[in-house]
């Protein structure tokens, strides 16, 4: 009687003497690499305070995989960048990779660059709102309570476009 054979025997049979070439190793630990970045992003955004020692167990790793890691932890910060509550946060934590502190003045510049933007967003708001106000008023909808809605598509626009003009100079030089 014949034997029958399993799916694993089949496949084996048919592995045998395969294997990955050195460019599809150096590939896959490219992207294991770069997922671990992701990850280390998260965590450093997560809990800001702990940043040293996140930083210090990617000291850790072997020098080749190390610089590999701190550059692709740095683009994933900068691709990471968006208008929102954690902005400062983010800037914060950028700071403290190796590459944050070689670009501490484009950080910089680019906090001062925001807080103008909302210096000046926040004056130009109050002239829309009060003439929004009196637009209303000339309805005959006025008081206290009547504040007109005001949208901020274009600030987040805004806001992105600026981000945007600086992320291109934060990866330059890597």
């Amino acid at each position: 009687m014949a034997e029958i054979r399993s799916t694993i025997d089949i496949m084996m049979d048919r592995t045998r003497g395969m294997s990955l070439s050195s460019e599809e190793r150096e590939d896959l630990r490219k992207d294991e690499l770069e997922k671990r970045a992701k990850g280390f992003r998260l965590k450093l955004l997560d809990n800001p305070g702990d940043a040293e020692q996140i930083l210090a167990s990617i000291s850790g790793e072997p020098e080749q995989d190390r610089a590999f890691l701190q550059t692709s932890l740095w683009n994933e910060m900068v691709n990471g960048l968006a208008p929102g509550k954690d902005f400062l946060t983010h800037l914060e934590v950028m700071g403290k990779l190796p590459q944050g502190t070689a670009k501490a003045s484009l950080l910089k510049e680019l906090r001062s660059a925001m807080d103008s933007a909302k210096k000046d967003w926040s004056q130009d708001i109050k002239k829309v709102i009060a003439r929004e106000k009196k637009k209303l008023a000339s309805l005959g909808i006025s008081g206290s309570a009547v504040v007109p809605k005001i949208s901020k598509s274009g600030l987040d626009q805004d806001y992105t476009a600026l981000i945007g003009r600086f992320k291109g100079r934060l990866l330059a030089g890597l």
